[in-house]
């Protein structure tokens, strides 16, 4: 019969590498979702927008089953109990951000916004500080579970957002200055950058859980 403590450190290390897993997805997703963008700006919803988009709903759902399997595997194998309640907490805010990209290419594949040339790039800057901004985040969970403190990768993510909410105020000017956009254009142009700001306050919100764990646990 197996000793108890060794079955507890296989499920603990299962947990563990379900984590790997899961948070590999997010970052795979976001670079998909770049990829989209760049093939919206040049060819629009076209059959590898479509495949990127599949690419990360695939990516979005296998996400769904490791968070409610490391839930279920949290109580029912009594892991880490004086941190479940918390961690629990972050692996939804996690989802939250791959729920996000999944999310904006549907609606890109939906609405198909028409985006003036001049925006291509700085819109491209911003989902690239986005994605560096949820890479520190990524990174401070992996270095919270390695048993260090996370206070550099969580005040990187921070001002990270702050970059991306500084882009975000730039873009929406220009857009606002154009007057050969009407103002439909111009509103729905809004939304589409918000939409995208939203990821860096996502994952704003998913560190600050991050820094709450780092605040009251050590591993």
């Amino acid at each position: 019969m197996e000793n108890k403590h060794f079955i507890l450190f296989k499920k603990t290390r299962a947990l563990e590498e379900q984590m790997t897993q899961f948070l590999m997805n997010i970052i795979q997703a976001g670079y998909l979702l770049k990829q989209g963008l760049e093939e919206y700006f040049v060819h629009g919803v076209d059959k590898q927008f479509k495949d990127l988009k599949t690419q990360v709903s695939a990516l979005e759902a296998e996400n769904d089953a490791l968070r409610r399997q490391m839930e279920l595997d949290l109580y029912h194998h009594m892991l880490l109990p004086d941190m479940r309640s918390d961690l629990i907490d972050l692996l939804e805010a996690c989802d939250k951000i791959i729920n996000k990209y999944e999310t904006d290419m549907i609606l890109w594949s939906l609405e198909r916004p028409d985006i003036p040339k001049k925006l291509h790039q700085p819109l491209l800057q911003m989902i690239t500080t986005s994605l560096d901004c949820v890479g520190s985040f990524i990174g401070g969970v992996k270095t919270f579970f390695s048993g260090r403190n996370v206070d550099d990768e969580i005040q990187i993510t921070y001002a990270l957002e702050h970059q991306v909410d500084m882009q975000a105020i730039d873009l929406k000017a220009l857009v606002f200055k154009d007057k050969r956009l009407n103002l439909s254009r111009q509103l729905q142009l809004k939304e589409f950058i918000y939409s995208l700001e939203k990821i860096s306050d996502m994952t704003e919100d998913a560190a600050d859980k991050l820094k709450v764990m780092g605040t009251k646990h050590t591993l």
